[in-house]
């Protein structure tokens, strides 16, 4: 069901900064946008000035699962500031650079190290040439995030580990280069009417050298005759007519190199994963314009280090920083910049500096060290958090006073019913605030906050650690109490709470390690097991809690990795348990009895088939079909290759059987969705690393909030009301009251009046638009069709 409603966030950060492990960089051409990903899958965007590049994060997108490994622009228009981003699941995203909308998202099944943008001669804008875990270059529209054709290979296919896309000069069509991880280099040429119904586009030419898990690869734009491929442990310079090597260069001692490009036709700088930039002079034979190109290298004639781009006083990082070379255009002016991101969340920029022959001769001659270079700009998100005054509110600040010591929050639920946040801490204690007053003591200034009969929040104490998880199952199914709560901590225990008097009413000690995740089971499992939940530990077990027996009723504990996902199947008694190994464990609930142990393609298949049966997909709370067996296309489709007439028909049967019960189920969901209105306040924590303190998200239904307004003003406008309060005018009533009257009627005139010029106004401009839309889709606009408007944000705005 479309959803039309506006919905506003607002985001309560607290006054602990998120942390923010940078994995990929991109600047914008205009130097005014910079976005950096990070290995919990967020993209921060920073507000750069062009002159002095001083930065300030502005917008945190959310939106990816894993680590963001590519990020790319998304139009060759400067003023379309779109990005494209990737992450390490497959996940790809499109991204409005202005209003942090995303735009397109989709999940492949490929994983892309490396995505050049890049323009096309016949084409209007760029195309995404992608490489990775896969043997094909895949080329992508980057708004659509559609698979336009792909590049294979015919010679010694394999991984395509590094690729460069360039246009020869005085040539029309596009060439692109690629080495695969075994050392083949091979070469495409497009003539700019490939498609994905067209044939097999294989290579046209391809040659093995001695260079195995290149990382990248570059042409150098001003001759085209030199290429420059960087491993971790060398770098080389080729020459591109024969691919024969011109020059190496091996890596310092304790460093390794990360990536390369060109600065000019016989400069370069590489990067290592100790974060420094290296500039070096190419030798004669490895430049174009000079007379002993692709001659033997002569004595001392080696690629010579003129300056090194590093930052002083570092301290060791966890993981090697992201690294990246841009060119930015402003005013006619060129300037190149070298981008890095740390693991401590710190931003640095070089400005790279353009060195004259005559200097590099002269520390050549005299042997002097290399000139080192500091970074022009470093600036991370904690000096942009400790230089707002005051700090980010949190939602629990209110119970602190001055001199105490903020208790990092670690778990939180909303119960919209009642209007209460449930917040769990660090220190083991439970808050129970209500969440309308708390959000107006933060936001909102006035007479309110000196309120004296507000009711109190509750503490509820009874875990002896951090409180990891919170559940209220009355919120995923009514067959649970609805006073019921239940947590989990560090301390091994999972508790039971009741939510009106702050009571615990029960503690379950069965794992040994502390608890990590708390699900309702489907609502189709047996009587016992719907007075159920079920709980992961780090110990790598799973049970089954019966909160109205107080006692385990299964425990399946015999898993060798973490587990990662619960699936269901509970017509046939099953809980499928899988973890991070690819295993899948499957369990009888009533029993407790361990079924069978799946490993590889069998593994995978049973946890898509609990996908295809699951009311949710991917959900490990949603509730299973009724049919309890697997996607009928499957059956039919096995029937065609067995050539089997009743499995065929059985499978049509059930399918037809499938579409009219989902027919059934989707009115009954419209239905309760139209009499159960959404709350206009929902309150979604927020927390994407252990480490972090989790901040509130408050999203406001703007919708649901006039929607409740209306009803108040109604309600106070009611006879009874107006009666009590002297604005009716009843038989016999002195002169005052018919004043009084008169008031209310002409109020009451001029808001209908107003209300129904309104009313005219929107249904013009509504008929207009459908006009437009209907001249502009040629009439394809069929009976019945309505205008609605759709906004989605997935931009959080620092205040």
């Amino acid at each position: 069901m479309l959803n039309t409603n506006l919905v506003v966030p607002v985001v309560l950060w607290g006054p602990n900064t998120p942390t923010h492990c940078v994995s990929s960089v991109f600047l914008s051409r205009d130097q005014k946008i910079l976005a950096t990903g990070c290995y919990d899958g967020q993209i921060c965007l920073w507000q750069v000035d062009p002159d002095t590049l001083q930065m300030t994060p502005r917008c945190l997108l959310v939106g990816h699962t894993a680590p963001v490994l590519c990020l790319t622009r998304a139009s060759i228009i400067q003023d379309n500031n779109f990005l494209v981003s990737s992450s390490e699941n497959g996940e790809m995203c499109t991204w409005d650079l202005v209003d942090g909308k995303c735009t397109e998202s989709i999940k492949m099944p490929q994983v892309h190290t490396n995505i050049q943008a890049y323009h096309m001669a016949n084409c209007d804008d760029i195309r995404l040439f992608c490489n990775g875990y896969y043997a094909e270059i895949m080329v992508m529209d980057p708004f659509s995030l559609e698979v336009l054709f792909c590049l294979s290979s015919k010679v010694n296919p394999d991984w395509i580990s590094a690729l460069h896309v360039l246009r020869p000069s005085k040539r029309k069509d596009d060439v692109v280069l690629a080495i695969t991880t075994t050392g083949t280099v091979k070469v495409w040429t497009l003539l700019g009417n490939e498609n994905k119904y067209s044939e097999p586009i294989y290579e046209n030419e391809s040659k093995q050298i001695r260079c195995l898990n290149a990382i990248t690869m570059n042409c150098c734009s001003q001759n085209q005759r030199t290429v420059l491929i960087v491993c971790a442990k060398y770098w080389q310079i080729y020459d591109a007519g024969d691919f024969t090597v011109l020059c190496s260069v091996i890596s310092p001692a304790g460093e390794r190199w990360m990536g390369g490009d060109f600065l000019s036709n016989d400069r370069v700088i590489l990067w290592s994963d100790e974060g420094k930039g290296y500039l070096f002079r190419l030798p004669a034979n490895s430049i174009p314009d000079n007379k002993d190109f692709h001659g033997p290298s002569v004595g001392k004639d080696s690629p010579f280090l003129y300056c090194i781009l590093s930052q002083t006083g570092e301290k060791p990082l966890s993981c090697p920083p992201t690294m990246k070379l841009v060119t930015s255009n402003r005013s006619g002016k060129t300037q190149k910049y070298l981008l890095r991101g740390d693991s401590e969340g710190y931003v640095n920029i070089w400005a790279v500096p353009d060195i004259s022959m005559e200097q590099i001769k002269h520390i050549q001659a005299q042997k002097q060290h290399p000139a080192s270079l500091e970074s022009t700009i470093c600036t991370s998100l904690l000096e942009a958090w400790n230089k707002m005054n005051p700090l980010p509110v949190g939602i629990l600040d209110q119970l602190y006073q001055n001199s105490e010591p903020l208790i990092k929050l670690t778990a939180s639920i909303y119960l919209p019913q009642q209007s209460r946040l449930v917040v769990g801490r660090e220190d083991g204690s439970i808050i129970i605030v209500p969440a309308t007053q708390t959000v107006m003591l933060h936001l909102l200034h006035g007479n309110h906050q000196q309120f004296s009969d507000w009711p109190p929040h509750q503490i509820l104490n009874g875990h002896s650690g951090r409180v990891n998880c919170l559940l209220c199952p009355s919120l995923a199914h009514s067959r649970y109490d609805k006073s019921h709560l239940v947590s989990g901590g560090v301390d091994f225990a999972v508790c039971l709470w009741d939510l009106y008097s702050g009571s615990l009413i029960h503690r379950f000690c069965v794992h040994a390690g502390e608890i990590t995740q708390l699900l309702v089971p489907p609502p189709t499992c047996s009587p016992r097991i719907l007075k159920c939940i079920c709980s992961v530990a780090s110990d790598h077990s799973v049970t089954l809690l019966s909160l109205q027996e107080r006692k385990c009723v299964t425990l399946a504990s015999r898993h060798l990795f973490p587990v990662i996902s619960i699936k269901w199947r509970p017509l046939d008694d099953f809980l499928i348990v899988g973890c991070s190994d690819g295993t899948v464990y499957v369990w009888q609930m009533e029993t407790g009895h361990l079924d069978r142990v799946l490993h590889g393609i069998l593994a995978e298949e049973v946890l898509n088939a609990c996908d295809e049966n699951s009311g949710e997909t991917g959900s490990s709370t949603g509730s299973t079909s009724e049919m309890g067996l697997a996607n009928p296309a499957v059956h039919f489709f096995r029937g065609l290759r067995h050539r089997n007439i009743n499995a065929i028909r059985h499978a049509t049967q059930r399918g037809i059987h499938q579409l009219q019960q989902l027919h059934a189920h989707n009115n009954q969901h419209g239905d309760f969705l139209m009499k159960n209105r959404s709350s206009p306040l929902i309150i979604q924590g927020l927390r994407t690393n252990p480490k972090d303190a989790e901040s509130h998200i408050l999203f406001f239904d703007i919708e649901g909030l006039i929607f409740e307004l209306h009803a108040e003003e109604y309600a106070a406008m009611s006879p009874n009301t107006l009666e009590a309060e002297g604005l009716l005018i009843p038989t016999g009533t002195d002169t005052h009251a018919s004043d009084a009257g008169k008031k209310i009627s002409g109020i009451l005139a001029k808001m209908k009046e107003g209300a129904e010029n309104v009313q005219t106004k929107v249904q013009a401009k509504l008929e207009s638009v459908v006009k437009n839309v209907g001249e502009t889709g040629k009439g394809k606009l069929g009976n019945g069709c309505g205008v609605y408007v759709s906004v989605s944000v997935c931009v959080f705005v620092f205040k």
